[in-house]
């Protein structure tokens, strides 16, 4: 199981510009429960572990988009600094938070992320571009992606495009982006597993080891051949698909709640 997700996500990541997060959180909430893990603590390991496997996949995939010449790096130098500030300060929140309040905004958050997958907005110029207007929405992407544990490819990608970066590049930026987010996260997750001893058998922390060391191998080996599709398929079409996987997801959150 860990290992065709490890596939999903690394693709996902390459095509699409998401660290994988947002797939890997529920697909980990339910198999991590199967496992006997209880429901609160679960969806805590899941968001925790999505962000560590993203650490690879994130890197994986900017070294692709990186050759395909598809990163703006003056975003990167723009966003990635408030996105590490976002992500590590919520992160440290989030730990608190109950399990249940977290999975509801998650379901929320995927039907958002559908409606943007599939929304046709106008770009604006990129002239009227301020950089601190960037920061602002780097920071907010940092809050979101760390209580919903994803690399900000999400909300990343269609705020570039809606700022007049071709697709192709606010994809690969996006994927950059997601690097940082994750390693700050990271190191919110590492100071509550050294504050506390794990609670679950092959755990470091909130860490799930297991799904990391299986997951994190394939999606670093995949986000590459995700990049290349990229510039081959249909990526509009790939977005329904996955915009009615996120409407599943959610409805499938709310209810068990």
């Amino acid at each position: 199981m860990f290992c065709l997700i490890g596939v999903m996500v690394g693709l996902l990541s390459g095509l699409l510009g998401v660290g994988g997060g947002i797939v890997l959180v529920p697909i980990l909430h339910g198999v991590l429960q199967v496992k006997g893990i209880p429901a609160a603590l679960a969806f805590h390991m899941a968001l925790a572990t999505s962000m560590a496997c993203i650490i690879f996949t994130a890197s994986a995939s900017m070294w692709a988009h990186h050759r395909k010449h598809t990163i703006v790096w003056s975003f990167v130098r723009w966003m990635a600094p408030m996105m590490c500030l976002g992500s590590f300060v919520t992160t440290l929140v989030a730990i608190q938070i109950n399990a249940r309040v977290l999975a509801v905004f998650f379901a929320i958050f995927c039907l958002y992320a559908a409606y943007q997958l599939v929304a046709n907005r106008q770009a604006h110029v990129a002239s009227h571009l301020r950089p601190a207007e960037v920061r602002v929405v780097a920071l907010l992407i940092g809050v979101v992606s760390a209580l919903v544990s994803i690399g900000g490819g999400t909300l990343t990608v269609p705020y570039l495009n809606w700022r007049a970066v071709p697709i192709n590049q606010a994809i690969g930026t996006s994927a950059v982006l997601g690097l940082p987010i994750a390693l700050a996260s990271s190191v919110g997750y590492a100071i509550d597993a050294w504050q506390q001893p794990a609670q679950v058998p092959d755990a470091i922390g909130l860490w799930y080891l297991p799904a990391i060391l299986l997951i994190t191998p394939l999606s670093m080996c995949f986000a590459p051949y995700g990049v290349s599709l990229s510039q081959r398929l249909p990526v509009n079409i790939l977005k329904r698909f996955f915009a009615l996987f996120l409407v599943a997801v959610s409805i499938k959150l709310l209810w068990s709640q």
